[in-house]
């Protein structure tokens, strides 16, 4: 119904506007926080990275197996990994997590907001930027960038990435996920070697937090260097307009909710491959 001058619709139209503003207060729906949810795994190309996970684990495995475990056993292994970390089954999974822990914490409408920026070209063209990292190359062209000597206008940008990196949690999300891996390759071991070349539970927490301090020292020092390379052809004003972006608060909840969701997943995955029976030959 639209608002009208004449006096006898007066009082419909301010029940009408009564019942627009309960709506307004009233949650998003759980269709709308999903689609949220799903927006925001697909927009920071969460996907990518679970597809990693598999070969990872698998490669990790083969220069780690003893000499004793058979070729029938390896296959096995293989497939179990293949399946546990199916890329599909996590992305479900991350979405489902990242959706349950807005309605928990009440921040169905940060995760929406989160969707919406995430959408717009400014943020799509800094994160397809990031994707860069993984090309063959990069290593050589960053490495060229980073002897060059850093001038004042470096210095300053550095000092937004910084910025930038925190709000984004790249270094956590990184370094869980790289700790995730080693713990999934470790439980996978386990299920194929003889009991006295098993990792015990204390062996295990020592080596998962020896690793988690040393990847994450490595990236608190790399990732605002490798952002500064790959946003070089940035202009500073909309690298502010980014760091902007991401330092809302519906982008920080989103940023931190949306790596949880990934760890957790991931720890799942691994969990299925250890929970399998010991492979038999």
């Amino acid at each position: 119904m639209k608002p009208s001058s004449r006096s006898y619709l007066i009082a419909a139209v301010l029940i009408f506007v009564s019942l627009v503003a309960g709506c307004a207060l009233m949650p998003p729906s759980r269709e709308a926080q999903a689609s949220a949810a799903n927006q925001v795994v697909a927009d920071y190309k969460v996907d990518g990275l679970l597809a990693q996970a598999a070969p990872a684990v698998t490669d990790s495995l083969r220069r780690n197996l003893p000499d004793s475990v058979s070729a029938s056993q390896r296959q096995q292994l293989d497939q179990s990994i293949t399946a546990a970390y199916d890329a599909q089954r996590m992305r479900e999974s991350v979405v489902s997590r990242l959706s349950k822990a807005a309605a928990q914490s009440d921040h169905q409408k940060y995760l929406i907001k989160a969707a919406k920026e995430l959408g717009t070209p400014l943020a799509q063209r800094m994160i397809n930027l990031e994707r860069k990292v993984s090309d063959p190359h990069f290593g050589d062209g960053f490495q060229a960038f980073m002897n060059k000597p850093a001038g004042t206008e470096r210095k300053a940008r550095l000092k937004i990435i910084d910025q930038l990196a925190d709000d984004m949690v790249v270094t956590d999300l990184q370094t869980n996920f790289n700790v995730a891996l080693l713990k999934g390759m470790i439980q996978s071991r386990n299920t194929v070697v003889d009991s006295s070349q098993t990792v015990g539970s204390d062996q295990k927490q020592r080596i998962l937090s020896n690793s988690r301090d040393g990847i994450r020292a490595k990236l608190n020092q790399q990732v605002p260097r490798m952002l500064l390379y790959v946003y070089r052809d940035v202009d500073t004003d909309t690298l502010k307009k980014y760091a902007a972006l991401q330092h809302q608060p519906e982008m920080v909840w989103t940023n931190h909710a949306l790596a949880d969701a990934v760890t957790h997943t991931l720890s799942d995955a691994g969990d299925r491959v250890s929970a399998n029976p010991k492979q038999k030959d």
